[in-house]
């Protein structure tokens, strides 16, 4: 609906995904130092981004200014729409402009993702802050799952591009264990959380492996029938690599996570990929065989 000046109308489930979004995105960054003029080249490509794909809905609909400032926390604007005639005069312009850190920076244009704008608008726009990362070098990296686009702090980007955004793009038709591994990566920075983390990590492959095999057993009871899903496509020697990490993952989730708290952020690093490998090889063997 379009308004410009009237009363305004906010979609309250975009305004509940938009919060929830918020909430999920402070957990979730811990940020390492990145270079002042990657930050302020990345603010410019991404502010000429926004203009590119989103100028005429955010110049012709106040409303999206309103949930957008909503989902932030921020007053919503009693600006006269009579006398904005450009995108960059917007109440949601300006509150871009004001985040200036890049981990605040990054919020608003995630928020951008969850306040019900056009779905073709915001494919573009994904399609374009992707261009935008990559060519200012900030640590940043994005994935789209259901719709909305995530970002994390980057890691290893071989990883993260072939594995993290795969797993976060896949797992959009396994809601639970899709719920489990954002919740992972939304405390990956905190480490206080790390017992969380790696039980949802666990959580994630459980219920994925539920799903994929039809029942609700616990992942240990589920491993031989995850490795008959990938005998079809996977070599025998690959199949019993995989059947020794599966036993050694259970085995460090049943018997370390639960007893301890001394672990290092490698170790947490490296069962954060390697679940995501886990993920990558059943959904990837799950679809080469010709099931989705």
């Amino acid at each position: 609906m379009i308004r410009r000046g009237g009363g305004v109308e906010i979609n309250m489930n975009s305004v509940g995904s938009a919060d929830t979004c918020v909430a999920d995105f402070r957990k979730r960054w811990s940020m390492t130092q990145v270079p002042a003029e990657a930050i302020e080249d990345f603010r410019n490509r991404a502010f000429g981004s926004i203009k590119e794909a989103l100028g005429g809905l955010i110049l012709d609909d106040s409303s999206i200014s309103d949930a957008f400032l909503h989902a932030l926390g921020e007053p919503v604007s009693s600006d006269d729409w009579g006398y904005i005639n450009k995108p960059t005069e917007t109440p949601l312009w300006h509150a871009l402009e004001r985040r200036t850190t890049l981990p605040e920076f990054v919020l608003g244009l995630e928020v951008l993702f969850h306040i019900g704008l056009d779905g073709r608008a915001q494919q573009e726009l994904a399609r374009l802050l992707r261009k935008d990362i990559v060519a200012s070098g900030v640590s940043v990296s994005c994935a789209e799952s259901n719709g909305y686009v995530t970002f994390y702090p980057e890691g290893a980007r071989l990883l993260d591009e072939q594995v993290i955004n795969a797993d976060l793009t896949w797992l959009g038709a396994y809601p639970e264990a899709l719920k489990a591994f954002s919740e992972a990566l939304s405390v990956y920075g905190s480490s206080s959380q790390h017992r969380h983390m790696l039980d949802c990590l666990r959580v994630c492959i459980e219920e994925l492996a539920r799903k994929l095999l039809g029942n609700d057993l616990s992942l240990e009871k589920n491993t031989v029938g995850l490795l008959a899903l990938l005998g079809p496509v996977l070599s025998k020697e690959t199949r019993n690599m995989t059947r020794v990490l599966l036993d050694y993952y259970t085995r460090y989730q049943n018997e370390h996570v639960k007893h301890h708290d001394d672990w290092t952020p490698v170790e947490v690093a490296f069962i954060l990929y390697l679940t995501a490998t886990f993920v990558y090889l059943l959904i990837a063997a799950r679809r080469e065989d010709g099931h989705d």
